[in-house]
């Protein structure tokens, strides 16, 4: 029983954690929401992770890091979060902190869309998902299905 409410109390802790980092991001004071965020990201969790990224990949408060933000960015899409999702997409999409490659930016915006309920968001996502598909051959149309087929088969993302 004990165990149990030490885990209790440090997945409260976390989640505290990560609220105040993000409401510090939210007011700008980026170097306090990373030292807020990097606990409950290591431990596991994916808000955290997602909006640590976010900090690495804009350089909010410091330089920007797209090896550090892709590190965060799939950590927390993995675990599916649409905000890591999106962070990937973008990522590839624009070759930061790796090789372009629209298949893989295509597949993610996919995979977010399936994932949005109807609304604002899910019309923006669908936009960004047709424009970057008009850039593909059909070969990387293939390649996207096939990846996202694989993500919903197997969890596994590229």
């Amino acid at each position: 029983m004990l165990a149990f409410l030490q885990i209790a109390a440090a997945a409260g802790s976390t989640e505290a954690d990560t609220d105040a980092g993000i409401e510090d991001l939210k007011q700008g004071n980026y170097f306090a929401a990373l030292t807020e965020l990097l606990p409950p990201a290591k431990a596991g969790d994916a808000r955290a992770q997602a909006n640590l990224a976010l900090i690495y990949h804009y350089g909010l408060g410091i330089a920007a890091n797209f090896t550090k933000a892709l590190q965060w960015y799939r950590a927390a899409a993995l675990q599916g979060n649409i905000d890591g999702q999106i962070g990937l997409a973008v990522l590839y999409a624009q070759g930061q902190g790796v090789p372009t490659d629209l298949a893989i930016a295509h597949m993610w915006l996919n995979v977010v869309f399936d994932g949005l309920p109807p609304g604002p968001d899910r019309d923006r996502v669908g936009l960004d998902k047709e424009t970057i598909a008009t850039r593909l051959t059909p070969q990387q149309l293939q390649e996207s299905e096939r990846l996202v087929q694989s993500w919903y088969r197997n969890h596994q993302a590229p």
